[in-house]
């Protein structure tokens, strides 16, 4: 085991992303208690996860939810970036709820995009009072990427969505999604009309800005339990608007 005189991590999922999000970590300073990868490294690890202050999650989205469950069965404050799992979120919300859990969550924690998400609501918001212009989301990430849209762009979708009247649900946006080479990822919002076209785009330049936003998340979870905290989390919390 890895000691560390700063924050303990977990890391549930060690591919590319929990790679990353290591390399970070350590040179913050912080220690990997433990790295798992499927339910035998789980038992495995339980040693290990009592020494644990916060796990980070980069799963697959076909265990994400029971990642979390495990999480909670040992009551460890959990960041997860894993997309994918959202038939399981109002269950495991209730759960982390009703039994004082806590857990941060976010499709994206890289705060470039997050300040995008920002500038997107306020765009969208003005965009509300003119009916002459079309909402529409195209995103770009790398070929192994398993679920499509994006989960950034479903919540980039519901953001817009929750700022325009002429919009239901995040479904009836329309998004196009591509998957090519080694992308780590486009979002392009537009806004189009007759006569003009307004963009806002962010593309990411390598994984380090998501991993960055996913250790500074686990910081910020594991202080606010620190602080007698728990609950559901996402970066509003974090960032404070």
């Amino acid at each position: 085991m890895e000691t560390n005189r700063s924050l303990r991590i977990a890391l549930s999922g060690y591919g590319r992303m929990g790679r990353e999000v290591e390399k970070v970590a350590c040179a913050k300073g912080h220690g990997i208690v433990c790295r798992i990868n499927d339910g035998k490294d789980w038992e495995k690890a339980l040693p290990a996860l009592k020494e644990a202050q916060v796990v980070i999650d980069f799963s697959e989205p076909s265990c994400a939810a029971e990642n979390i469950g495990r999480c909670f069965d040992l009551h460890l404050p959990v960041v997860v970036g894993t997309t994918g799992w959202d038939a399981a979120r109002d269950a495991l919300k209730a759960r982390c709820l009703q039994e004082g859990q806590a857990l941060m969550e976010a499709s994206n924690f890289s705060i470039g995009v997050y300040l995008f998400m920002a500038t997107a609501r306020f765009l969208a918001e003005k965009m509300n009072a003119q009916p002459q212009y079309a909402a529409g989301i195209e995103e770009t990430h790398h070929i192994h990427k398993l679920d499509k849209p994006s989960g950034t762009a479903i919540t980039l979708a519901k953001e817009v969505c929750g700022e325009m009247e002429r919009y239901g649900d995040w479904k009836s946006l329309p998004i196009t999604s591509f998957r090519e080479g080694e992308v780590f990822g486009i979002h392009t919002l537009t806004f189009d009309s007759e006569v003009d076209t307004v963009t806002l785009r962010h593309e990411a330049k390598s994984r380090q800005s998501f991993a960055a936003g996913a250790v500074r998340a686990a910081e910020w979870l594991a202080a606010t339990c620190a602080g007698g905290k728990q609950g559901w989390f996402g970066m509003k919390d974090m960032m404070g608007f």
